[in-house]
């Protein structure tokens, strides 16, 4: 059976870039609210790379599930494939 190369679609193509621009702007407001709080650990810092690490972890799995659910699309293609043609060689006989 021959390996298949998947493309990746726009949607994935689209995470990418706002995975990026997420990582950038985080780490741009992460750094402007800790210079703002003098340079300490508070609340106001917490609560904001806890807020920025949830949307980094949701995008990751948002990536992951576009990745299984084209992959499983794939196999039931080929599955598709298969059958038909056993149907089409029984059909001939």
């Amino acid at each position: 059976m021959e390996e298949k190369k998947r493309r990746t679609s726009i949607f994935e193509k689209l995470l990418l870039v706002v995975g990026f621009l997420v990582l950038l702007m985080g780490y741009f407001f992460i750094n402007r609210v800790f210079a703002a709080e003098g340079y300490q650990i508070s609340w106001g810092f917490l609560q904001t790379v806890f807020l920025w690490l949830l949307m980094v972890i949701f995008i990751i799995m948002l990536a992951i599930g576009e990745d299984i659910k084209e992959g499983i699309l794939l196999q039931q293609l080929d599955e598709i494939r298969s059958l038909k043609e056993e149907i089409m060689k029984k059909k001939n006989r």
